[in-house]
Formats: C-alpha cells, structure tokens, sequence
C-alpha cells in the first residue's frame, strides 16, 4: 500500500449526438429495409434514432415521451415551424405504420427519412 497512485480514469470518447444520429440514418438508409417490406421495423429505427438524437442533443425524455410531448416541447422551445412540421410529420407517419398498420409510399418513406436527415443537420450543435 505504499505510495500506490490512484490509477488515470480512462478518458472515453463520445462522439457528438448529431454524429451517432447521421451514422445510424446512413446506416438506416443502406439497409433498405422498407424496400423488403419491413416497413414498421424502418419507421421504428428511424423514431428510435430520432428520439436517442433529441435526448443526447437536448437532454429532453424523448424516448418515453408520446408524439404530441415532442411537438409540444419543441413549440414551447421556439424551434422554427418547418423543424417542428419536418419532426411532427415523421414521427406520425411513424405512429400510423407502427400502430395503424398503415402502407406509406415509397415517397413517403424517402420523405422521412430525409426529414430526419434535415432536422439532424439543421439542428446539430456547432460549439464543439
């Protein structure tokens, strides 16, 4: 016990959440996955990555919180109406396939994806 040093805390990266967020909707997009007709599997990554990016972005409970929290948070934030339409139209078309059993177009599916690619590019934290 003599003169025993406490050993160095092992320093850890953690890339940024806009970052982990565009890898898993690249990655997202290259699976193909609606193209397979695995539709609500798509739409539950793609919310999933959404939420996972709210949370780390803007410590807001996004995973636990419904649709309509989210949207309600990001008006009471002042986020920009096209984000909060962009956000609100992906996470409710994502209700629809998940919970209504809903088909969306081949367009439709492009569209929210690309809606979460915009919000996450748009919205991703500059001051690093």
């Amino acid at each position: 016990r003599r003169n025993q040093k406490e050993p160095e805390p092992e320093v850890v990266y953690v890339p940024p959440a806009h970052v982990t967020a565009l890898e898993k909707l690249g990655i997202l997009e290259k699976e193909k996955l609606w193209q397979q007709d695995k539709t609500k599997l798509y739409y539950t990554k793609l919310t999933y990555t959404f939420r996972e990016y709210l949370e780390n972005r803007y410590g807001v409970k996004a995973l636990e919180s419904t649709t309509d929290e989210i949207v309600g948070w990001l008006k009471r934030e002042k986020f920009s109406d096209d984000l909060t339409t962009k956000l609100r139209n992906t996470l409710q078309a994502s209700d629809l396939v998940k919970f209504a059993k809903e088909k969306p177009t081949d367009a439709e599916n492009n569209e929210v994806l690309n809606n979460a690619f915009d919000f996450v590019e748009t919205t991703k934290n500059t001051e690093l």
